[in-house]
């Protein structure tokens, strides 16, 4: 009976080491995942809250840290270099805080994953795994074109832009994709901009704030549509059409098409109001399906999966990317993800 239960006991010790090593790569030695994850937008803290449930059950060893300024971000990141994380997933944030830690990251040959977010201006980026963004702006400007009935020559019509920070590589990108459909309405004179401010530096939001968004949608209002209606607005994201709402309290002409992107409780609750026409949709969940894949790989010494090499330059490289695909959420399939 002693040696029936040595040898169950021994087996049960087997099968555990066997798990733990599962998650723990071909030294031995359990990986140590460090994600540092801006607060904003919700989707990025809840993806990072999933991100770090999933690759914990998959044995790996995850420090969480959010950070909400600067020098949060700047403490963080050199953090995970100094306590030699075995990869670091980064979303969000200024390179003038993080530079200079992920030079150290790179001298330490620490893979770093770029989450929804390019950083710029640094060759330290190995990874990045995102939403197609040139292909977000794409879809609002289609979006736009249909609703408005601009291919049957419909307008004139007055809009303005609301771009993402200018510190965010997607939020030009999705600029881009919005102005190469609508363009040729410019061109035809169905769409005009009063403001003159339809280019994508003087319409970027500062990092991404619904108050700043506020603050121009009042000035805009004041300035050039006391009379005039405002028929559209292109909004980056669900956060800025926030501030712009907000800010149109002094607007009294017909309410426009705004566009949103997120797909947050509140856009979903604007929408079906009617004071947002539609968002974008970019579910977390298969955004961290394709990271964890990525880290996985990248912790393991082998090659990830990667669907663009050319598009992502943030100034120093071009850098491999896995883009996945989102979807516009409006009032026709709101009942879909209410």
């Amino acid at each position: 009976m002693k040696r029936k239960a040595a040898l169950v006991l021994a087996i049960a010790f087997s099968v555990l080491c066997l798990l733990v090593m599962a998650g723990c790569g071909k030294s031995g030695q359990q990986k140590h995942i460090a994600l540092v994850f801006s607060h904003e937008p919700a989707r990025w803290t809840e993806g990072a809250q999933m991100l770090k449930e999933q690759l914990e059950k998959d044995g790996m060893a995850v420090d969480l840290m959010i950070f909400t300024s600067d020098d949060e971000q700047k403490k963080y990141v050199e953090k995970a270099v100094s306590d030699h994380a075995d990869c670091i997933v980064l979303a969000g944030g200024d390179i003038k805080n993080m530079g200079e830690g992920l030079a150290k990251a790179k001298e330490k040959n620490i893979p770093v994953i770029d989450y929804d977010s390019l950083t710029p201006d640094t060759d330290s980026v190995t990874y990045y795994v995102t939403f197609d963004n040139y292909g977000v702006g794409e879809a609002m400007g289609k979006y736009i074109e249909q609703k408005m009935n601009l291919r049957g020559g419909a307008g004139p019509f007055h809009i303005e832009f609301f771009s993402g920070s200018d510190t965010d590589s997607n939020a030009k990108l999705m600029y881009q994709g919005t102005y190469d459909v609508l363009k040729p309405y410019f061109d035809k004179g169905q769409l005009k901009t009063l403001s003159g401010q339809s280019d994508y530096a003087s319409s970027a939001i500062k990092n991404w704030d619904g108050k700043n968004a506020q603050k121009r949608m009042e000035e805009l209002v004041s300035a050039y549509y006391q009379s005039a209606n405002l028929d559209i607005v292109v909004a980056a994201s669900d956060g800025i059409a926030y501030g712009v709402i907000d800010g149109l309290v002094g607007y009294h002409g017909s309410w426009p098409l705004i566009t949103g992107q997120d797909a947050d409780k509140k856009a979903l609750d604007y929408i079906a109001q009617g004071k947002m026409a539609f968002s974008i949709q970019k579910p977390s969940l298969i955004l961290n399906q394709k990271c964890i894949r990525v880290i996985k790989a990248v912790v393991d010494g082998s090659q990830p999966e990667i669907n663009d090499d050319k598009t992502y330059n943030n100034g120093k490289v071009t850098v491999p990317t896995y883009l996945c695909i989102p979807r516009i959420i409006d009032k026709e399939n709101l009942s879909e993800v209410q």
